[in-house]
């Protein structure tokens, strides 16, 4: 009882305590867990419609674009123009499917799995599906509902063993990505149907816009350019540059910031001692491969390209080259000799006279995978030379094991690219009879080998070839970079930037103006980094050096422009343009009108210039020979009087005189609902170009890529 009571009299105090330590407790979770709570609000790809696209879920679908890219063109890896394309191309279809989301789920729109079903198995099979090359015969180049089902089939296997198994999975992943793009195309394709459908074209539209299109029109010119005019002809005030400005303002939008770099580079080049360093090992090379009885060895060790045990005609070689193996005798030795960035070493093993190419079939059969099976494949191998020695179709035979085989026919081959089947490859396909089948066996497969015809005989020369590079030694490089840093770590580099450069010898290109989202500053490959730094980079001035391969680039920040609305100060130079023309324009058709002429010489004399004639343009006519998109000449193709003198009318180019020579209906027949569809299908286009531009003001798109990548 008296330790209750002794509790009942600290009550108030025991939970002030109580109260601190769950305080504290709370506090301290969220002092752990805070950094990870802020990243979380940060990390922020890109937002479409409030939706939040985290940098994983980005950088996931461009894995999943690129092991795509990588299956469509069997390549196991992908240069960085194409990674640049597919990140691009990712951002693109990630907003344009959460927009399409956002508004076919308001307007009911979905794709059902009875559909997908029908995409894939029906009638009308989906436009995805028959672009695919996996889905294409090589033969025809048209889609193939046997490959598709050959491939569904795949992803169906029952029970495959370990082996099969990676394949199964990888073709379930591609079809997954490929379902998810039948589903977005065809979820695409009813929108816009809606919404094409919704533009009606009547029967007075129709009929006017085909009868517009018949109308062929022989027009003479000519041209007074914007270009002949000085500026200081007119004048452009500021005030009606901002003007233009305040009236234009949503088409000077841009969803990333702009950035202005200043920046040179130095390109990280051998020097005349490490030059003097691959000479004197170059001599080495010399005196081992002149001792040599097995050059392939020496070439080894010494050159970047492997030994060649094969002949190749004179076609092959360099001029130089040329010029030594014709006189040299067996053995004899070239070199070291410098080329370019490199020494080469030549010694002749041998030379002959022989066909430079020849015409093969061949059908290959891997050998077994299991032990003990090695005479079923021989036995295999022997039935099919026999058909063969018996007097059957090579290709017929080849045709009957593989469909795709095209009658086993590989075209035309030099013993350089049979190097890789052995000598005994080229030795069969060079010397044995046109038209008789030869057995080989090569490492992992056995091969039936057939020529069917070879080139004439030419000049053919065996050669040891060593190229020895030379790369700029980590001296030179550390050399380098000590220059590039001190540079760097000058005190009043940024204010003093070009000043600095300038006095080191270094060319630098001022103010360059890149998108935070451009891919490379002025094509350098790898450059992404220096934008994205730059991009991020708060203070102004800032300068720091990057090492690329074999370059550096030191690179200074001159401004970010926030993402939104350009400012006038970085637009102003093209309004002005813009708006000087149009004064250009003003100023020659009122002197034109001032003279009175009567004909297009005499338009022609007065502008400086000669007259011209464009024919077969209409009114639909988009882009007019010579001229590009010059809509005055539209109208007049249309609409203007035979051979009458008609302007001066302000152009995109300049100023135009112009005069209808010919007039010439077409011959189409109008037909109304074809006429329809046509414009009912172009209504399509546009809307389909247009609306994702129109959501996307609608919806907002918050770009932030260039803080992550």
């Amino acid at each position: 009882m008296a330790t209750l009571q002794k509790i009942r009299d600290k009550g108030t105090l025991l939970v002030i305590v109580i109260g601190i330590a769950l305080l504290a407790f709370v506090l301290g979770d969220l002092l752990t867990s805070g950094t990870t709570l802020f990243g979380r609000a940060q990390d922020r790809a890109f937002v479409v419609n409030g939706e939040v696209i985290s940098t994983k879920e980005y950088a996931d679908k461009i894995t999943e674009f690129e092991e795509f890219q990588k299956m469509v063109s069997g390549q196991t890896s992908l240069d960085e123009n194409t990674s640049a394309q597919i990140r691009e191309a990712v951002y693109q279809q990630m907003v344009r499917q959460r927009l399409l989301n956002n508004q076919t789920k308001k307007l009911g729109l979905d794709v059902t799995k009875e559909e997908i079903n029908d995409l894939v198995h029906g009638e009308s099979i989906s436009p995805v599906l028959q672009q695919l090359p996996f889905f294409v015969d090589p033969q025809t180049g048209i889609f193939s509902r046997n490959a598709l089902i050959d491939f569904i089939n795949t992803i169906n296997m029952p029970s495959p063993g370990p082996q099969e198994q990676a394949m199964v999975d990888q073709y379930k992943s591609l079809w997954l990505f490929i379902e998810d793009m039948i589903r977005t195309q065809r979820l695409e394709e009813k929108y816009i149907s809606l919404l094409s459908n919704s533009v009606i074209t009547n029967d007075l539209e129709a009929k006017t816009t085909f009868d517009l299109s018949q109308k062929n029109a022989d027009i003479e010119y000519a041209m007074q350019s914007y270009f002949t005019m000085p500026d200081s002809a007119v004048t452009v005030t500021d005030k009606e540059i901002k003007a233009f400005y305040d009236k234009h303002k949503k088409s000077f939008r841009m969803e990333a910031p702009l950035v202005k770099i200043s920046y040179f580079t130095k390109e990280v080049l051998p020097s005349s001692e490490d030059f003097a360093e691959v000479e004197a090992e170059s001599r080495t090379a010399f005196n081992e491969l002149a001792a040599t009885t097995n050059p392939a060895t020496v070439v080894a060790d010494y050159s970047q390209s492997p030994y060649r045990d094969a002949f190749v005609s004179e076609y092959m070689l360099t001029p130089d080259q040329i010029e030594f193996v014709r006189s040299a005798a067996i053995n004899e030795m070239y070199g070291p000799s410098r080329e370019g960035n490199s020494f080469q070493i030549i010694k002749l093993i041998d030379k002959k006279v022989a066909p430079d190419s020849v015409h093969l079939r061949m059908m290959s059969i891997p050998d077994a995978s299991m032990v003990g099976m090695d005479s079923v494949v021989t036995n295999f191998v022997d039935s099919i030379y026999g058909q063969l020695q018996a007097g059957a179709s090579f290709a017929a035979v080849s045709n009957s094991l593989n469909p795709n085989s095209n009658g086993g026919d590989v075209g035309w081959a030099r013993e350089i690219d049979l190097v890789s089947f052995g000598s005994e490859m080229i030795n069969a396909a060079f010397n044995a009879p046109v038209g008789q089948p030869v057995k080989l066996t090569v490492p992992g497969q056995q091969l039936i080998i057939q020529v069917e015809e070879r080139t004439r005989p030419v000049n053919k020369f065996k050669l040891a070839l060593i190229d020895m590079p030379v790369l700029a030694s980590e001296k030179t490089s550390n050399n380098i970079d000590n220059e590039l840093n001190q540079f760097v770590a000058t005190s009043d580099v940024g204010d003093n930037f070009n000043v600095l450069a300038a006095e080191k010898g270094y060319m630098v290109l001022p103010n360059i103006t890149v998108s935070a989202n451009d891919f490379t500053l002025n094509q350098i490959p790898g450059t992404r980094q220096v934008i994205t730094w730059a991009a991020n980079e708060k203070k102004t001035g800032s300068v720091r050096k990057f090492d690329l391969t074999n370059l550096r680039v030191i690179a200074r920040v001159d401004q970010v422009i926030p993402s939104g609305t350009t400012p006038l100060s970085e637009v102003s130079s093209n309004i002005r343009m813009q708006l000087t023309n149009d004064k250009k324009a003003e100023k020659m058709i009122a002197d034109l009108e001032a003279k009175n002429l009567t004909s297009i010489e005499a338009y022609a004399t007065a502008m400086n210039t000669f007259s011209d004639t464009v024919r077969f343009v209409n009114f639909n006519t988009q882009n007019i020979t010579g001229l590009g998109f010059e809509p005055v000449l539209n109208a007049v193709s249309a609409f203007a009087p035979l051979n009458t003198v008609v302007g001066p009318l302000k152009g995109n180019m300049g100023v135009f005189v112009t005069r209808v020579a010919n007039r010439s209906e077409g011959a189409e027949s109008y037909d109304a609902e074809a006429q329809k569809n046509s414009m009912l299908n172009e209504n399509a286009y546009r809307l389909q170009m247009q609306s994702v531009e129109v959501l996307k003001e609608k919806l907002g798109v918050e770009d932030n890529r260039y803080r992550f990548f």
